[in-house]
């Protein structure tokens, strides 16, 4: 039995208590102070990113399931959702069977699958299909009947291709938002929740940019629509403002947006109006980063400092904390699986942070693309330690071999 003492975020608050860990489940939740535990300033659920991008395959070069996994362990993530974008793409049993085996040989999270337009199986642990906006040129009712048939999510980078086709070319980095003008999203948005509506389909809208989407999917709900939609960290902190400070890391796809845009955004996931926090982690090479703009990939890594970023800015009022229940507990609920909360019953996935302050820089992280939007920011806590299904694997580095982690494809919670 594993005995954990600290402040701990119980859903939403956070209290003093003693969390009891047997079997890999949380077997009790106390205010009591046991002793002989360990102890903890901060105890968080362990956090669930529904989209990231952890490379692997051909592109082994800009991030694997080690460096990744271990970028995410750093950050409190204890379970991600994988995007299909993949060099060879997902789109094929003989792909996802290499992608699985290469994920089970060397990620130390858990870990679940997105496949690529138009193939979707139905297996546990691929739990949805992702559209790019390469595929929105295509009859799509198919693959929604087919997801909806077999319940599974489509999730939709939303961007009108043909829009996209007609935009600016720009040629600097900070003026990447000119080739993704506003109204590709709000006309992609409105036709996928349209074909939602028309085949029965759960969608969710990925990155979301504008507080129209975010009303586009409110309004959805309300007409029985199953429809949620996420956003990231840079599309609620950064702005068109930050680009130039941000330089190659400011070509990410959706782009960035106004400081209008942002806070309104931030206020929006603030107020609980937007369902998830995902990162959409997409590390690559310094080499590619250092390209000229159009031929330089879109993406920024975030793994590595989730969790002591996000504490810090709750911290300092910027986010609320119903934001860490986005990026833990709401993520699992969407899954229908058993994590992500601090509850009785519930698979121990644990965080364990302390007060420490420390800068970030890119050059100190475990991902490959050793870059961060936050170069040079304080934050005020570090992760410690963190316990997946009850065990612990990282204690300051880790303590488990690569492989530890597996599909995270059992059910709801239940008392022990």
């Amino acid at each position: 039995m594993v005995c954990v003492s600290g402040r701990a975020f119980l859903r939403g608050s956070f209290h003093e208590v003693t969390i009891l860990v047997e079997s890999g489940k949380i077997r009790s939740i106390e205010k009591a102070d046991r002793g002989n535990c360990i102890n903890a300033d901060l105890i968080l659920p362990g956090f669930i990113d529904l989209h990231v991008h952890m490379r692997g395959l051909d592109q082994r070069y800009k991030g694997d399931w080690k460096s990744e996994s271990l970028a995410a362990l750093r950050g409190g993530v204890t379970l991600v959702v994988d995007m299909p974008n993949n060099i060879p793409r997902i789109n094929s049993p003989e792909n996802l069977q290499k992608k699985l085996e290469e994920a089970k040989r060397e990620s130390y999270i858990d870990f679940l699958f997105y496949t690529a337009y138009p193939y979707l199986p139905d297996l546990d642990y691929v739990v949805g299909i992702k559209l790019f906006p390469e595929d929105l040129r295509s009859n799509l009712r198919p693959v929604f009947q087919r997801a909806s048939k077999l319940g599974k999510e489509v999730v939709i980078h939303a961007e009108d291709p043909i829009i996209l086709d007609e935009a600016e070319e720009p040629e600097k980095p900070e003026e990447h938002w000119k080739a993704h003008p506003e109204i590709a999203e709000e006309l992609a948005v409105k036709r996928m929740l349209r074909l939602a509506e028309l085949s029965g389909t759960r969608v969710r809208i990925a990155h979301a940019t504008l507080p129209s989407t975010i009303q586009q999917v409110n309004e959805a709900k309300s007409r029985g629509i199953d429809a949620t939609a996420e956003v990231t960290p840079h599309h609620i902190l950064l702005s068109i403002d930050d680009a130039l400070k941000l330089g190659p890391l400011a070509k990410v796809n959706p782009p960035l947006r106004s400081r209008d845009m942002v806070d309104r955004l931030r206020s929006m996931i603030n107020h609980g109006l937007v369902d998830f926090l995902v990162t959409d982690h997409a590390p690559h090479s310094r080499e590619e980063k250092e390209r000229p703009y159009n031929q330089m990939p879109p993406g920024i890594p975030w793994l590595d400092i989730m969790a002591p970023l996000l504490v810090t800015l709750v911290e300092n009022r910027t986010l609320s904390p119903d934001v860490i229940d986005r990026y833990s507990y709401y993520p699992a609920k969407h899954l229908g699986i058993n994590r992500g909360s601090l509850t009785v019953g519930c698979t121990a996935d644990l965080v364990l942070l302390d007060k420490e302050e420390w800068v970030i820089r890119g050059e100190d992280m475990s991902t490959k693309a050793k870059s961060s939007a936050f170069e040079g920011f304080k934050v005020k806590w570090r992760v410690k330690k963190v316990f997946v299904r009850g065990e612990l694997i990282y204690d300051g580095g880790p303590v488990v071999s690569p492989g530890y982690g597996l599909p995270a494809i059992e059910k709801s919670c239940s008392q022990l």
